[in-house]
């Protein structure tokens, strides 16, 4: 059931995902860039290293980033504003100007007053967060359903490689600039790629008759989105663990169990290693059209196993960390792009509530990686450091029984049916 079919039939061709593209799926690499840079900086090290730098102690900077991920969490509370009032384009630029600002006037407080440093960047975090629901609703209103996973290898590998390269960038300026002069380059490196969006031509919103009207079509799309035996177990992928890549951020932690230098991790789990998963996530454009988003997300998933297995079983040598890590992060890169098209593939037609929606259905996509690293970390606690890759070996492959019972009650459902 599409969410046209819940309306009237005057709304038909509304509430349908475009027929053709509005604007050309490489685009987005520039779209979601602020929201990768951001994003990067804040969660990914270059704020916790300035803040260690200018003197806070090490269980603080803990507390901090924990802080600044609170709003990745429940960024659906107000992500219904991209859907309301005025173009999602112009929410996008507004919050980029608005994450911008609050990077450029926190990194100056920080060699003054820290701790308002550091409240500068949360509430930054939330702008950029409205940042991401922004620009999952201009795909969704824009992009027709055969391009949204070449859409999102883009859109990923502009996370994953920009979110590496550019807070990169702006570390090395804090190093070697005065504060003024690195603050407002890291604000310009956000706003200029967030200008794209003014390029895009936008389908107006879907207008309600009243405010009452609009929430009740917003709860009917969600029904819609979320109960329906197709999408419901769409959902239920996401919230599985294969997809998690938990293990990214316990690679680093392991390192030194199979020999490998500081100077390797920093750069394979670093710009190098963010540069590897855009590979993966261009590589997402090869998936066949036609195949299933859930059965095409179950098999990406089940990728990962294979790097993962060779790091849990091989000899522990720095090669088998280099070949191990550098198969994963691309897997993971791979990944992350089927991913993000199954995302959009379940929101369908954008309607109302598009940027809602794919709000909702991203943060259930984060939740195995919070479940993932607790589980690889009670594994390793008991069994050593080669339970790490091993667990997330084996949550890996949890989707293929998954989508073999999901493939048999289609059959089935299509024999009752006939």
């Amino acid at each position: 059931m599409s969410l046209a079919a819940a309306d009237s039939p005057a709304d038909t061709t509304i509430d349908q995902p475009p027929a053709r593209n509005l604007a050309a799926p490489h685009l987005f690499l520039w779209v979601v860039l602020p929201y990768a840079i951001y994003m990067g900086f804040t969660t990914n090290g270059g704020a916790s290293y300035l803040l260690r730098q200018v003197g806070m102690p090490a269980e603080e900077v803990a507390n901090a980033i924990a802080l600044l991920g609170i709003p990745s969490s429940f960024y659906f509370l107000w992500s219904p504003l991209a859907d309301i009032w005025m173009p999602r384009r112009f929410w996008h630029l507004a919050a980029t100007c608005g994450s911008a600002a609050s990077l450029a006037v926190g990194s100056v407080l920080l060699y003054r007053h820290v701790h308002a440093a550091v409240w500068l960047y949360f509430f930054g975090m939330a702008f950029c967060m409205l940042i991401s629901s922004a620009y999952g609703g201009l795909i969704s209103a824009m992009i027709e359903p055969g391009s949204r996973t070449r859409t999102a290898a883009w859109a990923q590998a502009s996370n994953l490689g920009g979110g590496a390269v550019g807070p990169g960038l702006i570390l090395f300026l804090a190093l070697h600039w005065p504060v003024m002069a690195w603050a407002t380059a890291a604000a310009f490196l956000m706003v200029l790629p967030g200008l794209s969006v003014l390029g895009l031509k936008e389908p107006p919103h879907r207008q309600s008759p009243s405010f009452v009207q609009h929430w009740r079509a917003v709860g009917r799309e969600l029904r819609l989105t979320c109960l329906t035996p197709k999408n419901a177990f769409g959902l239920i992928l996401l919230l599985a663990p294969p997809g998690a890549g938990a293990l990214i951020g316990l690679l680093p932690a392991i390192a030194t169990d199979y020999g490998v230098s500081g100077a390797s991790v920093v750069w394979i789990n670093g710009i190098g290693g963010g540069l590897l998963m855009a590979v993966g996530c261009l590589a997402g454009m090869w998936v066949p059209v036609k195949l299933d988003r859930r059965i095409a997300y179950a098999l990406a998933g089940a990728l990962n196993a294979v790097p993962a297995f060779f790091l849990a079983l091989a000899t522990p040598t720095p090669t088998v960390y280099m070949v191990g890590t550098v198969t994963y992060l691309f897997t993971i890169g791979f990944t992350s792009s089927v991913c993000m098209g199954l995302v959009l593939d379940v929101v369908g037609a954008v309607g109302h509530s598009g940027s809602l929606r794919y709000s909702i259905l991203m943060s259930c996509s984060y939740v195995p990686i919070a479940y993932m690293s607790w589980i690889e970390g009670r594994a390793a606690h008991y069994w050593g450091f080669r339970s790490f890759p091993a667990a997330e070996a084996v949550s890996s492959l949890a989707d293929l029984p998954l989508i073999l019972l999901w493939l048999w009650w289609r059959r089935s459902s299509r024999r009752v049916a006939a």
